[in-house]
This record gives structure tokens, C-alpha cells and sequence, in this order.
């Protein structure tokens, strides 16, 4: 059916499928408004009650919730348009007292990337809603509780939705023009366009009805415990600028007539409503207030949903039609919007576009991307139907080193390797390598397959391996020179990312082919694959930091094996069109499903495979959609390999950049997911099977960190508590982050909301129970985690109070002493000799104030460099240079000094009188002494460079 309304075909399937759709849901009833022109259908379905009473009147006041931003963000760019407001003014040039806001513009409050948190996600706020429902609030109380629990990233950073961000702009209105934004509203689009029936928190005309919790009557319900609830009378006003209005159908259509296709904006301030910002999600795009819908046709447009109502107001850009559709239900129990349900039902006969995203579209759109980030230079390649199209972007004539991706590539080598028959997955590593491991626990069992999945036991890279600047150093040579190597848990117990263990297995191939790293990657995989420039073995080209001017430092890593491939992306397209044809010529299906399917982890033995490390690639999700992908990451450059493992719509894509802007490569990386998931059906998950057993609740903490000298930090830190839920297991991050829930769809499997493939599971092993969601978490007693968290937390205190005691100390010592010198000074009529009691009042001065606050600076210069460096930039502590000599300084200052207090504090309270400032010095020096004791434990003490 075609997408315009001229012989009125459309409107009545759209209400068709509306009647039939409201019959299948639970809001009582619904209006659908569609203006085309100067023509408007206004039609009403269903009761404005749940009593079945009162029809629904097309003429009925409905809440908007979030379809208010429309209104907002037309009249802030009207200001725009008039020179009275600037997209790029700081919030702080009209709002006090938000946080970064000297660096959160107005266009980051209206694209939603300024880093603030919701008021609506903070639970206490639930409670005050659900308590006083007919409050009226202003909208400095709705930020001071958006902003208390303080910004949840960076401005700019990334993307998150914040109704702050909306009021925020309400605010700068006021600031701006000495008028509220409701005012604005009022006079510039309601009173202009005649929208009688639209305001501001007013009453609707129709009972609105909720789904909520028990316990929250404010949060979304569930199937198992659910309340319903007549929201009528709720006040709106908690919601402000961001989703206070209240109004027809009709008048919503008009509305959004006048916005997308009217005189209301300049061409240049239209624009900014579909500058869309990265939201981290290929097929969601967020401009200025506004987002882009592309199911079942591309619109563009807001959703909206108040305690009461929901709303989908949206613009068809092809046939220049307005469609809205209210309803008087909140969301389902399923969580998704009435209105959203019925507006996909209403265009559900509206014909596709032919051609959703060309290949022309999807070149201008990396070089919109390419151009707004810092990047000197990139490649792309995306293969579709066995063809690949390749693009350079800026300075991209040369080769990039993929990092990681070259874990794939000896991937491909072993599994060569496999159907010759040199060797098997299965096979001991210790039979190629005798003593490779030592005779440690466990060391025979460690198989080749385990090495390249990640689960063999071996950690990381260190600090000093990764910049051991070793070029040409062959896997053999690496493995003679550094075996046996530690193993940190028997194989198979714990995914944890290693470098080594992929180098390991590639000296084993070396061994069991009788030919050097390099010239069996020649000739098993580059030259029958085609990639005539690809190799192992070449000085790094050249790269550059974020800002895309500073040169990124070289570096030749002895792990070779797992990243020092050198490329192109069109050399690695022909890694995704093999993969892509189930191996084609090179490898057998079997190779190829092998490597796509994890076999050896906790996850892949509770039939997780599809979503765990395999052999150089994992499971990577992009919308609702998985891919098969790996990335890499070194110096400055960054790449990705992506492809859809299954489906006759078989798609992938490579990227190569050579500047570590983060931002700029997800823009891309977004971009090229998007393309390559356009067609793909939304797969459909496996019905939960009950809740998470009792054995398995409790405290978990994170396992399996690669880097062993930090990953006592992480174990503190990265804690999750898993409860029972009735279909499986909610997982909560006990320091940072929001709580997921996981259906249980297996015995020891687990899928959460919202992922498309099983990834999480539980396993019952001989060390204790443990939990997978990617990384593995073993679970701890409380007394165990709380024990050391407080230890830390209470080293770090005393720290500070070391340092800060000692001018004290110093102060009091001065003016202690000219009270006695001036106390003991005889009258000048007695003569000059000193008294005996003044000669007996000057006790030894004691040290414990000076190596206490030399232990305070040493503990919290060791630790913030070690949180700095290791967890961002590990190759630069491998380094001789200042930051390695400072820290491997601090670690023996450290302990030396803590134990010369100790002796010092114990001399002085034996000796002198004032043993109570001593005990307090005694209490920082036991708190330092524990955090040395754990420091210690953990590896970090001493550090060695």
C-alpha cells in the first residue's frame, strides 16, 4: 500500500489494525490523530475508564509524558534561530550548581549525552511519588535529587536519557528571557497555532490506569507482582519540561506539522533535531529532543509515557504526515509502551522504503562520523553478498596494526594446522611443549584449545612483558626464554584474558609443523587468503593519541601472536567473505562453526557456547541483533572485525583507525552495525524455567581479571550480590551500576533482558560456586570482602590523616618549646645558669610524625599510580622512566617507613608522658600497617616495574 493518503486506504487499515490491537492489550482505550496537509483524521477506540463506561471522545485531553520535549526543543531552538540562546553555551552561563556544568553545553542537555542523572531513577524519589501523588514540584527540587547521587559519566562521553537535561533547558529559557518555558510554549506555538486543548499539567479528560510493583507503585510491574492503579489525579509537574503537558490528539498532530514541515524553524535549527548522537545502540538514534523510528517505516518523532497515559507522537518525512496515538494505560506488563504497540500496528501497512540504507548513505554517514571526531585516518570494509566495498577515510593510505584482531588470525593457523592433521584442539599443550608449564597442578591438562579460549589459567600480560620492546621474537624463542609459566586456577575453571596463552599456542604449532611463526602465517592463511599485505612481522606504522596530533609511542610486544598484525581492511575483508561462505575453500564448516563456539569455560559446559569466547571471537552484541567480532586495541590504532555468524543475510564489516578517539570509533563502529543488522529478524529468547537455586546467593567477586598485579583491585570493587527472582536470578553491581535481571533458561543458564543470546551461567566447582556474565565471579563470605574493603578504605583515611597531622604536630612541637625555653629562662638577678627541671624537659624529639607522613604520601602515590597506569595505560609502567621509578621508590619507602613509625611510637610511649597524642599516631600507624599487610598480599608490595 502506498505511503500517502490520497484515496483514504491507509487510514482505514491504520484503524483496523488499531481496533484489533487495542482488543489484544490491556489500556482501556486509545485516539489516533493523522494530519496530511491541511487534512486531519482524529478517531477514539475503546472506554476512558477501565469500567468500560464513557467511550473514548477523539476530542479527550490526554497526558503527553515525554512527547513535551517536542514542544521544548522547538522553542529552544526558536531561541536559537533569534540569537538568544547558543547550542554550545555552557549550562553554567544560566544554571548554578550543576555538576560539570561549565562543560555541558545545551546541545549535550538536549542530545542527552551530558553525563547527569534521571530524578526518576533514583528509588527514594519513588517513594516520595507514590506517597504525596498530587505534589506540585518546582524544578529546582527535581534536580537537586538528579544531581545527589552525582554525574553518572563524563559530558559528552556517551549517551544516556536524563529528564534532568530537560529541565535543565526549561531553566536556561527563564535565565535567557525573563519568561518560563511554559510561557514560551504558550505564546509561540499554542496561541500561534490555535491549539486550544493543549497546557500544562492540567487534568486529563479520561481515567489513566498504571502497572506498578507492590513495593514501587512508580516502577514498571511484573507479571508475578503487579498492581494497578488509577493514575488520573497523579500531578504531571515531577516530569516539568520534560513531560509535563497535557493535550489532544489533534492538537499534537498540528503540532508537529508546524515543527518538521512549517515556518516554526530555520532549515538550520530543523537540522538540529535530527543530528542524531551516539547512543551506543546501531539501530536507536537520539538528536535534539528528538529520535528517529525506523519500525515499520523511517519516522522520526518522541515516545512519551506519565503514570496514567502513554503517547507516540511521530513525523513521516516521505509523505510529510503527522501520526499520533494516545492512550490511557502507562506500559503493559511487558514493560512496552500501549501507545508504541498500537502506532507500530497503526503503520504496519505502510510500504518499506526500497532501499532503507544505500551504500552511498552509509558512506556519508562514516564521513559525517569521520569528520566530527579526531581521527587522522581510517579504513573500512563491508562485505554483503560475498562483495566487499572499502572506504579511506582522511590519511588512510597505508597499513594499521589490528591489536587483537590477530588473536583470530592464529586462530585460523591452529585450525589449518587441525585439518592437516599436525595437531589437535584437544591435544596437551605439554606434548609439544614439555615443561612449558612446570609440574604444577593442573599443568598437563591444559589443552591447546583452552590456551586460545582464554580459559587455561594463565594470566595476563604484565606491565613489563607488554613493553618489553622485543621485535621479531618468534613464539618458540618467547616460551624457552620465559617458561614454566604460573598458572593462577586449574584449566577451565575461569575465562580470563590472555596474551601469552595464544603465543603459547602458537609455538606449539611451530613445534609441531617444523617451521617459524611467520612463514607458516604466509603460507597457511595470508597468501590463500589473498592478503598480500598483511604480516606479523613489520615496524608498527605510525599513530596518534585522542587528540589526533600527539604520536602514540611504538612498540614491539614479544606476545606477537596475539597482536602485532600488520594490515589493511581490505585484506581482512577477506577474513569476514571466508567466514562469511562457512570457510569456503580455506576451512570446512565444521573449522568454522568450531571457532565461532566456546567449548572449554564454565559457560560453554552450561550450553552457553553461542555467547562465550571462542577461537579469536566472541559473541558481540549490537542492538537486539549478535555478531561475531573481536577488536584490538594498541598504541593509538583500533580495529574491529564483525559479521553475522548465521542467516542467509549474512553481512560483516572491518575497521581499522589509527587515533585513539574512543568516541569517534564507536560513532563508526555504531554506524556499520547498524548496516550490517538492518535486515536480520529480532530473534525470540527461550522461556525462563524458575528461579536461581538458594545455594547460589550471595556476594560474588570478579575471578578472573588478567592482569594478576591488579586484579585484587578489581576482585574489591567489582562485586555483585545475585538473589532469587521468580524466573531466575537478579544481579546486582554492589559498588557501581545498575541491577540486571536474568531469565534461567537452563540448569546453570542464564539469558538477561534485553541480550539476544545466553551469556551468564552458574557452575558448582571443587574451589566454591561461581557465576559467568562474561567474566567469572567467585562468591566470598561477607566478613571476607567487608574485611578488606575496610582495610583499604580506612588505609587510605589514614593516610590522608597522616599527612595532614604532621605540620600539626610540628606546629605544636615549635610553640611546646618556647613555652619551655621561656618557662626555664632565669631572672636576670639570678644569674644565667639553666635550672636542672628546665635541663630535663627537652625529651628526644621522636620520628613518627615525619616517616608517618612519609608512608602517607608513599601509600597513596603507590596506589593512585597504580589505579592511573595499570587500569589505563599498562605498556608505560613496563618503562624505565619517571613513572616506574616512582612507583617501584614507593613501594620500599613505603613499608620502611610504616615500620620505622611503629618502632618510633613504641620508644616514644614507653618514654614519655603525652601517650595519648602517641596513641593517636599508634591508630594511623596500625591503619597503615593493614593496608601495607594487604598490599602486600596482593602483589602490589613490592612493585616491580
Amino acid at each position: 500500500m502506498a505511503s500517502d493518503l490520497d484515496d483514504e486506504a491507509w487510514i482505514q487499515s491504520a484503524s483496523r489494525h488499531i481496533a484489533t490491537t487495542l482488543e489484544t492489550i490491556d489500556a482501556p482505550g486509545a485516539i489516533l490523530a493523522v494530519a496530511d496537509g491541511d487534512r486531519i483524521h482524529v478517531e477514539a477506540f475503546g472506554f476512558a475508564d477501565d469500567a468500560r463506561g464513557p467511550a473514548m471522545r477523539a476530542e479527550d485531553r490526554l497526558r503527553l509524558g515525554s512527547v513535551t520535549k517536542l514542544y521544548l526543543a522547538g522553542v529552544v531552538l526558536q531561541l536559537v534561530d533569534e540569537g538568544v540562546l547558543d547550542l554550545d553555551d555552557p549550562i553554567s552561563q544560566y544554571v548554578d550548581g550543576v555538576p560539570n556544568g561549565d562543560r555541558i553545553t545545551l546541545r549535550m542537555l538536549g542530545r542527552h549525552t551530558s553525563g547527569l542523572d534521571d530524578t526518576i531513577r533514583q528509588m527514594p524519589f519513588h517513594a516520595r511519588l507514590a506517597a504525596e501523588p498530587g505534589r506540585k514540584w518546582a524544578a529546582r527540587e527535581l534536580l537537586n535529587v538528579a544531581f545527589e547521587p552525582g554525574p553518572r559519566f563524563e559530558p559528552g562521553e556517551r549517551w544516556a536519557y536524563s529528564n534532568a537535561n530537560s529541565v535543565l533547558l526549561g531553566l536556561a529559557i527563564e535565565q535567557a528571557t525573563g519568561k518560563t518555558w511554559r510561557e514560551h510554549v504558550r505564546e509561540r506555538v499554542l496561541e500561534p497555532l490555535q491549539l486550544n486543548d493543549t497546557g500544562f499539567d492540567e487534568p486529563p479528560t479520561v481515567r489513566g490506569y498504571r502497572y506498578g510493583k507492590t513495593e514501587d507503585p512508580v516502577g514498571y510491574g511484573g507479571v508475578d507482582d503487579h498492581r494497578w492503579f488509577d493514575a488520573t489525579d497523579w500531578s504531571a509537574s515531577w516530569g516539568g519540561a520534560a513531560g509535563e503537558m497535557t493535550g489532544t490528539a489533534r492538537d499534537t498532530a498540528r503540532y508537529l506539522q508546524a515543527l518538521f514541515a512549517g515556518d516554526l524553524l530555520s532549515d538550520e535549527a530543523r537540522a538540529e533535531l535530527t543530528d542524531f548522537a551516539d547512543t551506543g545502540d546501531g539501530a536507536f538514534f537520539y538528536g535534539f529532543h528528538c529520535h528517529r523510528i525506523d519500525a515499520p517505516v523511517p519516522a522520526i518523532g518522541h515516545h512519551g509515557d506519565m503514570p496514567g497515559f502513554s503517547s507516540s507522537a511521530v513525523w513521516l518525512p516521505r509523505s510529510q504526515t503527522a501520526v499520533v496515538v494516545l492512550t490511557n494505560l502507562s506500559a503493559e506488563l511487558d514493560k512496552w509502551s500501549s501507545a508504541i504497540k498500537l502506532m507500530t500496528a497503526a503503520l504496519a501497512d505502510l510500504d518499506p522504503p526500497s532501499d532503507p540504507v544505500t551504500e552511498g548513505d552509509l558512506e556519508r554517514k562514516l564521513r559525517q562520523a569521520f569528520d566530527a571526531s579526531t581521527i587522522r585516518g581510517a579504513q573500512a570494509a563491508l562485505v554483503e553478498d560475498g562483495k566487499p566495498s572499502e572506504w579511506q577515510l582522511g590519511d588512510a593510505d597505508k597499513r594499521f596494526r589490528a591489536g587483537s584482531v590477530s588473536k583470530l588470525l592464529t586462530s585460523l593457523l591452529v585450525l589449518r594446522a587441525q585439518e592437516a592433521g599436525v595437531l589437535n584442539l584437544d591435544d596437551p599443550v605439554e606434548q609439544y611443549l614439555p615443561g612449558v608449564l612446570g609440574d604444577q597442578p593442573g599443568a598437563g591438562d591444559v589443552t591447546i584449545a583452552q590456551l586460545l579460549e582464554h580459559t587455561a589459567g594463565l594470566p595476563g600480560s604484565s606491565p613489563r612483558e607488554y613493553a618489553a620492546n622485543t621485535p621479531g621474537l618468534l613464539p618458540s624463542t618467547y616460551v624457552e626464554e620465559r617458561h614454566p609459566f604460573a598458572l593462577r586456577w586449574r584449566p577451565g575453571l575461569h575465562y580470563s584474558y590472555s596474551n601469552p596463552g595464544y603465543t603459547i599456542a602458537a609455538a606449539a604449532v611451530e613445534r609441531a609443523w617444523g617451521a617459524d611463526f611467520d612463514t607458516l602465517m604466509q603460507r597457511e592463511v595470508f597468501e590463500p587468503l589473498g592478503m598480500d599485505k598483511s604480516t606479523f612481522d613489520a615496524d608498527s606504522p605510525s599513530s596518534f593519541e585522542a587528540d589526533g596530533v600527539t604520536p602514540a609511542e611504538p612498540w614491539d610486544m614479544p606476545i606477537r601472536p596475539a597482536g602485532s598484525a600488520v594490515t589493511t581492511a581490505s585484506d581482512l575483508a577477506q577474513v569476514v567473505a571466508m567466514l562469511l561462505d562457512d570457510g569456503g575453500d580455506f576451512l570446512s564448516p565444521e573449522s568454522v562453526a568450531r571457532l565461532e563456539r566456546g567449548e572449554t569455560g564454565i559457560l560453554a559446559q552450561a550450553d552457553g557456547g553461542a555467547g562465550s569466547y571462542g577461537l579469536g571471537t566472541f559473541a558481540y552484541v549490537a542492538g537486539e541483533h549478535v555478531l561475531r567480532a573481536h577488536w584490538g586495541k594498541t598504541e593509538g590504532f583500533r580495529a574491529t572485525l564483525a559479521y553475522t555468524p548465521d542467516g542467509d543475510a549474512g553481512a560483516g564489516y572491518v575497521l581499522l583507525v589509527d587515533t585513539a578517539d574512543s568516541r569517534g570509533i564507536h560513532e563508526l563502529r555504531s554506524i556499520l552495525n547498524g548496516h550490517v543488522t538492518r535486515e536480520l529478524d529480532v530473534p525470540s529468547g527461550p522461556a525462563p524455567i524458575g528461579e536461581l537455586p538458594a545455594a547460589f546467593a550471595g556476594l560474588y567477586v570478579n575471578a578472573s581479571h588478567d592482569v594478576q598485579e591488579r586484579a585484587w583491585l578489581f576482585s574489591l570493587l567489582d562485586v555483585r550480590r545475585l538473589s532469587p527472582e521468580p524466573d531466575g536470578v537478579r544481579v546486582t553491581p554492589l559498588f557501581f551500576g545498575p541491577p540486571w535481571t536474568w531469565q534461567r533458561i537452563g540448569d546453570n543458564l542464564y539469558q538477561a533482558d534485553g541480550l539476544p543470546v545466553a551469556s551468564g551461567a552458574t557452575w558448582q566447582a571443587d574451589e566454591g560456586r561461581y557465576w559467568v556474565d562474561g567474566e567469572s565471579y567467585r562468591r566470598v563470605p561477607a566478613w571476607f570482602l567487608y574485611g578488606q574493603f575496610t582495610v583499604l578504605t580506612l588505609g587510605l583515611a589514614a593516610s590522608v590523616l597522616a599527612i595532614a597531622t604532621w605540620p600539626i604536630v610540628m606546629i605544636a612541637r615549635i610553640f611546646r618549646r618556647r613555652r619551655l625555653a621561656t618557662a626555664a629562662t632565669p631572672p636576670a638577678s639570678q644569674g644565667s645558669e639553666e635550672s636542672p627541671s628546665a635541663q630535663a624537659v627537652h625529651p628526644p624529639a621522636g620520628l613518627w610524625p615525619h616517616t608517618l607522613a612519609i608512608a602517607g604520601i608513599a601509600l597513596l602515590v603507590l596506589l593512585t599510580g597504580f589505579v592511573q597506569y595499570q587500569l589505563t595505560t599498562v605498556s608505560e609502567l613496563g618503562r624505565v622512566g619517571v613513572v616506574s621509578m616512582t612507583l617501584l621508590a614507593t613501594s620500599v619507602i613505603a613499608p620502611l617507613a610504616v615500620a620505622l613509625s611503629l618502632v618510633s611510637l613504641i620508644r616514644g610511649f614507653t618514654r614519655s608522658g603525652r601517650r595519648l597524642r602517641l596513641a593517636w599516631g599508634g591508630v594511623i600507624a596500625c591503619s597503615l600497617t593493614a593496608m601495607s599487610v594487604l598490599l602486600m598480599a596482593y602483589g602490589l608490595i613490592p612493585f616491580w616495574p
